[in-house]
């Protein structure tokens, strides 16, 4: 048989005739039987296959417990194994042949270890690129070419070598102790990923403002919050609970250096002077004067509110200082490297990813210098979510201009939280609307696997009012905002934990949050806020965490701001399964009726009310009926929740 004539396949296209002679040494047909494995997932092997004749499965490990996941039947002409190639990583399927099937094997490691094949290889990369690129859609198991037009309908590739948590819990100013006591809490209830405050050194001013954290002094492990003894025993205590731990990280600026105070202090003791910062680290490095963005005679220009406004001064966020903050100059390798240093120095402690401040302040290119071949202790790239405060350019595409973020990571989605806080108090939208637009990418236009949905932080809970906080939940609107981001399957949701204040300066609270083996935020007087404890709000993490396979939505019920769902997983074209359904009433009137739930019949735990102990649901249940019907009254501005896991 002359194999000549099988190199026809548009992967072998502009190939010369001496080039496919040098392919002959590595290429031989094989022929499998029905039943025999081409490619295994997870093997590491790289060897592509082009099907000659017969027909061949690909399928994927259900992670759901169900049979393998069936992604495409091909024939003649296919190719299979490029992704490993072009990827360097594991095979991402296996392929079973379904009848005799006759390939046509390319050993692709033998190419790229023989000098002679150098030109060969890249000429076939390149036509593998853009063969794959023709593949139909992708999603989490499928490779899709990525069209604009296509923006609200699909996702971003995933990343498969980061871990993208189910939920992110801020503790805001929470020491490391009091953080690790925390863990089994958060465990118990499907926290999977906390992030802590900022871990450096900072500022000290008087009266200890709150935003003091995020003014570095040095890259010192902020003493005030405990030892590196205390972080690291924290971490790894998460660790065990397969919870994952994040830092927040700020790489825009240095601390401001006031001339009219007397002193210039960190919270670990460390002084600084104008331009004049360290020792930063174990390596006595220091930022001086070259270290920082120069654009007048002795400091930088100041950030005015139109550089928000207009595309051409953007130039201005990325060089300028920002509230007089002194502004690292991202174009200089000194600084990536020590910046690098830092974040390397976390990651070495088990931190697990970060949360990047100030993101519309920063240099993409720059944070892209920074985490360049960085790994968690596991192996994993540190899972990155940007702080991107509301407001851009007016008059611009939203994805366009995003875009160069999205490909650095997740995005903090602030207007998420206020089309959900219009939506609860009814002005200019209500829950009816978002349940029947499909609240989401077509809304905030952020793809669904680039979002951190947030309702509340630290800032807006101090400076927008117009966003639900705990201290403006006079209905119980602030958590009826919280059930629904936790039960809507979109983005990765961000639970706000903070402590309480009067001022907009107020300081983190000295008084610990655990005293005695136990944590004292329900306590009269605390100071301590702990929404991630509030019944609703932690039963909501739990039900998040167990339907988080359960993408769809149906069963849907709209009547203003009194609506239900359920949330359902499908196995393609062979069943569709209810796993949870909610019902949230926004307004002040009672809603009584019958609902159709697509769960089956059974007593079920109301995790709105009921409380998770010793590992069971106890509470009140209430009686799904044959054919998944439920007759249920929820009372004004109340919610109600059943999930599949938690039946009597």
């Amino acid at each position: 048989m002359n194999l000549l004539n099988k190199f026809t396949h548009p992967i072998f296209k502009d190939f010369s005739l001496d080039e496919l002679e040098l392919l002959l040494k590595i290429t031989k047909i094989t022929v499998f039987q029905e039943g025999g494995i081409l490619i295994r997932e997870n093997d590491n092997d790289r060897a592509i296959y082009v099907i000659l004749s017969g027909k061949v499965r690909v399928t994927k490990e259900g992670d759901f417990g169900e049979e393998p996941i069936q992604l495409a039947i091909l024939g003649s002409k296919a190719v299979v194994g490029e992704i490993s190639v072009l990827t360097s990583r594991p095979r991402t399927a296996t392929v079973t042949a379904m009848t005799e099937t006759q390939t046509l094997m390319i050993d692709t490691p033998e190419i790229e270890n023989r000098d002679e094949f150098k030109n060969l290889l890249a000429k076939l990369i390149k036509n593998l690129t853009e063969e794959l690129s023709k593949k139909l859609i992708y999603s989490k198991n499928k490779v899709k070419q990525f069209e604009k037009t296509d923006l609200f309908d699909t996702e971003l590739p995933e990343d498969q070598s980061t871990y993208t948590p189910n939920t992110i819990l801020c503790l805001f100013g929470w020491k490391w102790l009091d953080t690790m006591y925390e863990a089994p809490f958060l465990s118990h209830h499907g926290y999977d990923a906390i992030k802590i405050s900022p871990p450096h050194e900072h500022i000290i001013r008087t009266g200890n403002p709150w935003w003091g954290m995020y003014q570095p002094v040095t890259h010192q492990l902020d003493q005030s919050y405990g030892s590196e003894e205390d972080f690291r025993k924290m971490v790894d205590l998460y660790h065990s609970f397969n919870i994952k731990v994040y830092a927040d990280l700020i790489i825009n600026h240095m601390a401001d250096f006031n001339e009219s105070e007397a002193e210039h202090t960190g919270s670990n003791g460390n002084t600084f002077s104008r331009y004049h910062y360290g020792p930063l680290n174990k390596d006595n490095d220091y930022f001086e004067f070259d270290d920082f963005y120069h654009f007048d005679a002795d400091k930088n220009l100041q950030v005015s509110n139109e550089d928000y406004c207009q595309l051409e001064r953007f130039w201005n966020l990325e060089h300028f200082d920002l509230l007089s903050l002194p502004k690292l100059n991202l174009d200089s390798a000194h600084v990536i490297e020590i910046l690098k240093k830092y974040v390397k120095y976390l990651l070495s402690l088990g931190i697990d990813g970060f949360r990047i401040d100030a993101a519309k302040h920063l240099k993409v290119h720059s944070v892209e210098k920074i985490f360049k071949n960085l790994r968690t202790n596991d192996g994993l790239k540190p899972f990155l979510y940007q702080e991107y405060y509301v407001g851009l350019p007016i008059g611009i595409d939203v994805y366009s201009y995003m875009e160069k973020y999205f490909k650095i990571g997740y995005v903090t989605s602030f207007n998420y939280g206020q089309f959900l806080s219009d939506a609860i108090r009814n002005k200019n939208n209500n829950l009816q609307k978002l349940v029947k637009f499909s609240f989401g990418s077509s809304w905030v236009h952020y793809p669904e696997n680039r979002a951190v949905v947030v309702i509340d932080n630290h800032d807006t809970e101090r400076m927008m009012p117009s966003i639900l906080n705990y201290k403006n939940n006079e209905h119980n609107e602030y958590v009826l905002a919280y059930i629904f981001m936790l039960a809507w399957p979109f983005g990765v949701p961000s639970v706000m934990s903070s402590f309480r204040f009067s001022g907009m300066d107020d300081s983190v609270p000295a008084k610990s949050i655990w005293e005695n083996g136990r944590n004292t935020c329900f306590d009269p007087n605390s100071p301590w806020v702990c929404q991630h404890r509030w019944n609703a709000i932690c039963n909501m993490v739990l039900f998040r965490r167990k339907t988080r396979k359960a993408k769809g939505i149906s069963h849907k019920w709209v009547n203003g701001n009194q609506v239900a769902f359920s949330r359902t997983y499908q196995k393609s074209k062979e069943y569709v399964v209810s796993m949870g359904f909610i019902i949230i009433n926004g307004t002040g009137e009672s809603l009584r009726r019958t609902f159709e739930t697509g769960l089956p019949a059974g007593k079920y735990f109301n995790l709105i009310t009921s409380q998770l102990m010793h590992g069971k649901m106890w509470g009140e249940t209430f009686e799904v009926k044959d054919y998944g019907t439920l007759e249920i009254e929820v009372k004004p501005y109340d919610a109600f929740c059943i999930c599949i896991d938690f039946m009597e």
